[in-house]
């Protein structure tokens, strides 16, 4: 049987903290705000979408949890000021997890200034005045805190049509590493996670079984990736229970990035991993 994101108690891992998680009105970042108020911390919640976030931090609540709603547009200048003054409002900041990502989806040659420029600040510089606000505050409080940056395995592994992307989230972990190099001293950890391909309730409805099961052959654990996956990992990097860890890129991708491209295309190789050739000569592409 193919393990699945634990249901496990997680209740007090983050009891009595502040913790802020961009996009978090779907998919990921709604996983990893409805765990960490699970294990009791005050979340301030951003998205774009008003609505939509609107009902996830009602879900929370309706479980008891502790939840705020901030609408922002991330890439804003004042939006990283709001949403610090948010979180110190409720105390003061201990977390901060930087999901929030909108990108182009073209190839080199296809991808505008404007595009190129969009997606960086996108991906990348409103990680940057997400975290330097961030910093500040947790400096200033003489705490630290703990920055889970969301980076992607596309910055691994190549993906074709991704270059803004891409450089994008190699920009993060770069960005982790200073970070976590800088303020380690002053008590602030920064760590990023890479997650391969996870299925969200946006991504579900466009993926038909057969897409389904050619990503799967990709992945060594024998299943694409759910929004908990991440966030348990999440959990791990914002607790205490990770204090010793500190500008780490964690892939969270079920053993893809490990995968030899042979062991996917290669008949005699997937022999060895047990598999029959593929595609399966009786299926049509």
């Amino acid at each position: 049987m193919i393990a699945r994101p634990s249901r496990g108690d997680v209740r007090g891992r983050l009891a009595g903290r502040t913790a802020i998680v961009t996009g978090a009105a779907q998919g990921i970042g709604k996983g990893i705000a409805r765990l960490f108020a699970a294990a009791g911390a005050h979340v301030v919640a951003a998205d774009l979408d008003g609505p939509t976030l609107a009902a996830t931090v009602e879900d929370i609540r309706a479980v008891g949890g502790a939840a705020v709603a901030v609408t922002a547009d991330m890439t804003a200048p004042d939006s990283a000021k709001r949403l610090v003054g948010a979180a110190r409002a409720a105390g003061r900041l201990d977390i901060l997890v930087n999901n929030a990502a909108t990108y182009a989806v073209k190839p080199l040659l296809e991808t505008s200034d404007e595009e190129w420029r969009d997606t960086l600040d996108a991906c990348l510089t409103q990680v940057f005045a997400m975290s330097r606000a961030a910093v500040a505050a947790m400096v200033a409080d003489g705490q630290g805190g703990a920055i889970v940056n969301i980076a992607s395995v596309n910055q691994i592994l190549a993906n074709p049509n991704l270059p803004a992307y891409t450089a994008a989230k190699g920009g993060v972990r770069a960005l982790t590493m200073q970070i976590a190099m800088q303020y380690g001293p002053r008590g602030v950890r920064c760590n990023a996670l890479s997650p391969g391909l996870v299925v969200t309730e946006k991504l579900a409805p466009a993926m038909t079984d057969y897409d389904v099961r050619m990503n799967v052959e990709a992945y060594p654990v024998g299943r694409l990736g759910a929004p908990l996956d991440v966030a348990y990992a999440a959990l791990f990097l914002a607790s205490d229970e990770s204090c010793f860890v500190n500008g780490v890129d964690l892939p969270v991708d079920g053993g893809l990035s490990v995968v030899a491209a042979s062991a996917l295309v290669s008949p005699r190789v997937r022999r060895w991993y047990g598999r029959a050739p593929w595609p399966d000569p009786q299926e049509k592409l």
